[in-house]
């Protein structure tokens, strides 16, 4: 059977989509993933203050609903309890890990976290219950996708982020979980919902071969709780059923108090221990129906990643290149970014090396690695110049010292052309053989001696990894963005150009280069950085 599954175009969304649609394959079905671009992706501010979970279910629902799909995946927990006249949950997997993982900084786990320390979390449930086993720590309130708050622990403005384990492991990254969090998830997490049109009996039917009656039974008494105790987005309400017993429990927001129980698992848990719990005084403990506007002008306050004219929150960029700076830095402005190389670099031998030089002018992080590879040193006692800020890592990585880099680590020839002074220096540039030559003729025009020489080139990878690839054509990324000529013949190469991507330019050689290829960017960034590449982005949105 042909079936169109609909996804948000997040990493997460299309992780669970595609994992879903492979099982569904293997039982002999023909799954395409059609992406649906959701408001919850462009909702900025706290998960906390948007009116409604449902943001992030209400235009795949549409979608359902006016037949641009055939079904959804969803994740339970962010789905409402309120049931959608038309459609139907037609099944339900086996439930991943319903619990929450803390990723924090140098391996650290909960206990270990010093006093002080900044944790970060968008969820009250989780902010109750931590509080009131380390009210000692600072619980700051995020949002983004999984990249994005990884990237703050990374980048030391977080100590650490408090995740949903079956998040990391649908995405691959459960090797940043440092400890796993003893509280209550939230009803329905860690399980998958897979919704239809409810008049659509021969879809609902090939969806249910996937159901898993002990998780339905479970969740089921969750979100009956949930619904029964009239809970809001924000109201720091968990539940958890396993081993024939269902435990739930309203947290106040301070953790200084609780109401919890614990019952059998069976037809009725969920309202029967709702009932319990407001007869403990649940009601008190919390505001069980709490939810809080958007606040659109709360995004730049201290507690956000995102700042700066450009917020680029849903957005999903494809970086042609390894991971690193210019990804995190766009990271840094709400996107979603999948950083993948799709070429490689090859050594060159040169046939003669010089052996003396003021000054080695370092073009490309990958320079000194390949230097390494050929066994060749750089002239003794000369001094050190990089193009950017990802060069001069590289060069302190190789425990070089460097002596020039241009104002603000921007990373191009004309910019440390510009701090360059003239002179009459003996100056080696070793780079790639696509080198523009901009730097060495710069360089000779303001009275330098200058030796450029290549010693690595760099080629197209024989194929694109292939999730990337189906994801690209699929239309699953908004940007691609192109660091350099040789990436954008790459891409040409391996991916192609889809209808509806748009193409950013990271400077005018690369625009030159794709122009060249028949290729109209739709946007050039004005500087060779991460700053450059976000307004240039935001232009095209």
């Amino acid at each position: 059977m042909r079936l169109r599954l609909g996804t948000r175009g997040s990493a997460l969304a299309v992780a669970q989509s595609e994992q879903v649609a492979d099982r569904l394959r293997a039982l002999g079905h023909d799954v395409t993933l059609v992406r649906v671009k959701t408001r919850g992706d462009v909702t900025q501010g706290s998960l906390a203050r948007t009116g409604s979970l449902g943001v992030f279910a209400a235009e795949l629902r549409t979608a359902l609903l006016d037949g641009t799909c055939d079904f959804a995946v969803h994740s339970l927990k962010d789905l409402p309890v309120e049931q959608v006249e038309g459609l139907v949950i037609a099944a339900i997997p086996t439930r991943a890990d319903p619990g929450d993982a803390l990723c924090a900084r140098d391996g650290l786990t909960f206990a270990d976290l010093p006093p002080g320390s900044r944790v970060g979390t968008g969820s009250p449930r989780r902010v109750a219950q931590l509080r009131g086993l380390r009210p000692d720590l600072s619980y700051v309130d995020v949002r983004g996708n999984v990249g994005t708050r990884l990237a703050r622990v990374a980048a030391g403005d977080l100590d650490a982020v408090v995740l949903a384990a079956a998040g990391l492991a649908r995405l691959g990254l459960s090797e940043h979980a440092t400890d796993a969090l003893a509280i209550l998830p939230a009803p329905g997490q860690g399980a998958l919902a897979l919704e239809c049109r409810a008049d659509r009996a021969e879809v609902a039917q090939a969806l249910a071969a996937l159901e898993d009656s002990e998780t339905r039974l479970a969740v089921t008494a969750e979100r009956d709780l949930l619904a029964a105790l009239g809970g809001g987005c924000a109201a720091p309400i968990a539940a958890f059923g396993r081993d024939g017993r269902l435990e739930a429990g309203v947290f106040s927001l301070d953790g200084a108090s609780a109401a919890r129980v614990a019952i059998d698992l069976g037809p009725g848990a969920g309202r029967a221990a709702a009932d319990l719990l407001l007869a403990d005084g649940a009601a008190g403990v919390a505001n069980l129906a709490a939810t809080r506007e958007s606040r659109l002008a709360d995004l730049h306050d201290d507690s956000s990643l995102w700042g700066g004219p450009a917020v680029l929150a849903g957005t999903r960029v494809l970086l042609p290149r390894a991971d690193g700076a210019l990804a995190d830095g766009i990271r840094a402005a709400g996107a979603e970014v999948v950083a993948v190389p799709l070429q490689r670099t090859v050594a060159i031998r040169p046939a003669d090396w010089p052996t003396d030089a003021d000054w080695v002018a370092l073009t490309s992080p990958a320079t000194l690695d390949v230097l390494e590879e050929l066994g060749l040193r750089l002239p003794a006692g000369a001094r050190i110049a990089a193009v950017g800020s990802g060069t001069a890592r590289s060069a302190a990585a190789h425990g070089l010292t460097v002596d020039l880099l241009p104002t603000g680590g921007a990373g191009s020839a004309r910019a440390l052309l510009d701090a360059w002074p003239e002179g009459s220096d003996r100056i080696l540039i070793p780079s790639s053989a696509r080198a523009s030559g901009e730097l060495a003729a710069g360089l000779l025009a303001k009275g330098h001696d200058v030796t450029a020489v290549d010693v690595y080139t760099v080629e197209a990878l024989p194929t694109a990894p292939e999730a990337v690839a189906d994801e690209y054509r699929g239309a699953m990324f908004d940007v691609v963005v192109l660091t350099s000529g040789s990436v954008a013949e790459a891409v040409d190469l391996l991916l192609g150009w889809p209808s509806g991507t748009r193409v950013v330019a990271l400077g005018e050689p690369s625009a030159a280069a794709l122009v060249a290829l028949g290729v109209t960017p739709d946007a050039v960034a004005a500087t060779q950085d991460a700053a450059g590449v976000i307004a240039a982005i935001a232009t095209t949105l």
